[in-house]
């Protein structure tokens, strides 16, 4: 009775590490970025990468990325006091690119063709650019430049969901929402408030190798 037991277990393991295997796929597609607390609005760019995905069982498998993120906000309102009416007036307004390489460590759950999957990401910054300087007209006139660099990593947290349209070919939609403040900026001249996160919206395609 031990040994057929033995069998048994022998051969369900076998067959279990059978469905172990890794496979590398490189990815592409649409960005929509921004910074919050800012009142900009939305960068839209592309992203492009790499991954290898082990393939553990039919249902789970584990995927490593490193990806090229075109992320930041556009279009950033500043608003200066006026002490003739009282009242904050438009001013100046600036982009904020900021471009990263993201390592991403992904959880994904298949259901047959669709999965989910989930997971934390670190990012470094690779392009930044200067915020532009503007006159502040509160309690006098100076200038103030739109935000300053501040974290040049920042950690993620990563949620979407995909379709496999072939065993190779497949599409996916992500959001990322980042932890540590890129930038920082004085947030009673702009039209948010908040701390200053990126959040990016994604969509694109993705092949995987045999």
């Amino acid at each position: 009775m031990k040994k057929i037991l033995f069998v048994v277990a022998f051969i369900a393991f076998g067959k279990a590490n059978a469905q172990v295997s890794f496979k590398p796929g490189v990815k592409a597609g649409f960005s929509s970025s921004t910074v919050t607390g800012l009142g900009g609005e939305y960068r839209n760019n592309f992203y492009l990468g790499l991954y290898g995905k082990l393939n553990l069982t039919r249902v789970y498998n584990m995927q490593f990325e490193m990806m090229y993120l075109r992320q930041g906000v556009n279009n950033i309102q500043t608003y200066s006091y006026n002490d003739t009416n009282y009242q904050y007036v438009p001013g100046k307004s600036g982009n904020a690119p900021l471009d990263y390489l993201s390592l991403n460590f992904i959880n994904k759950f298949n259901f047959g063709k669709f999965n989910m999957h989930v997971g934390p990401g670190l990012d470094f910054k690779v392009s930044e650019q200067e915020g532009i300087h503007y006159n502040n007209t509160y309690n006098g006139t100076y200038q103030e430049p739109l935000y300053t660099n501040n974290s040049g990593v920042d950690l993620t947290f990563n949620f979407g969901v995909g379709y496999s349209i072939t065993d190779n070919i497949g599409i996916e939609a992500r959001m990322r929402q980042g932890l540590i403040e890129p930038i920082y900026s004085n947030a009673s001249y702009y039209s948010d408030y908040g701390a200053n996160l990126n959040r990016s919206f994604m969509i694109g395609v993705n092949y995987t190798f045999k």
